[in-house]
């Protein structure tokens, strides 16, 4: 090989490593396309990250939530924060608060079998809360693993804004729920007789009507 076809293949080299680490490079920044609209992620310490949250992990047979949430921001870089170190997160427009707290469940409370509150506790366990609607009646969803099915599944909440605890209620209410969700909204009359006369099948119709209708 002379020098001339020499110089050649050493350009040609350059020219192909070159185009190589550009496209390496490129993928990094292009994690998240600028159509792709970006999650947040809000630490206790105030600051809010960008990029794509990630915070529960599906598998074939067997899910479950990371105990560290996953942060890829718009670089591609990726990064782990304990969950005491978020407030909230936001994914797809869907908002997730931080709560700690504490099921408390007795029994024969008022004629009824069961009378279940999820308690506002800072010794309680944390749990990051779908947001659903805030107001005077605010909504919310508590996510959990069905083992026997492997599926994420969750149960609406609703909580009033004086009070320091949330009230199981879900869609479709059960005739317990209804008596439950009813006596919660004793404040209202309206709204408790369109759940006792089954004209809600939904909690956010529940939640909706009170907002709107009830002081």
């Amino acid at each position: 090989m002379n020098n001339k076809q020499h110089h050649y293949m050493k350009i040609k080299s350059y020219l192909f490593c070159s185009v190589v680490l550009l496209g390496i490079s490129s993928c990094k920044t292009i994690a998240i396309t600028n159509n792709e609209p970006l999650d947040t992620m809000v630490l206790v310490t105030g600051d809010t990250l960008y990029g794509k949250v990630d915070y529960f992990k599906e598998g074939f047979a067997w899910s479950e939530f990371y105990k560290k949430i996953r942060l890829t921001d718009t670089k591609g870089r990726k990064k782990r924060f304990k969950r005491k170190k978020i407030r909230s997160y936001s994914i797809n427009g869907d908002d997730y608060e931080s709560y700690r707290l504490d099921l408390e469940t007795k029994l024969f409370h008022n004629g009824r079998l069961f009378d279940t509150k999820y308690y506002i506790d800072e010794k309680g366990d944390q749990h990051f809360l779908k947001v659903k609607t805030k107001g005077k009646l605010s909504h919310y969803e508590l996510e959990w693993i069905d083992r026997d099915n492997n599926d994420l599944e969750s149960v609406d909440l609703i909580k009033k804004a004086k009070h320091g605890f949330f009230v199981p209620a879900e869609n479709g209410l059960s005739r317990v729920l209804k008596k439950v969700v009813s006596d919660y909204l004793s404040d209202c009359p309206a709204v408790q007789k369109k759940i006792m006369e089954k004209e809600f099948k939904y909690v956010f119709q529940v939640v909706d009507f009170y907002n709107e209708n009830c002081e």
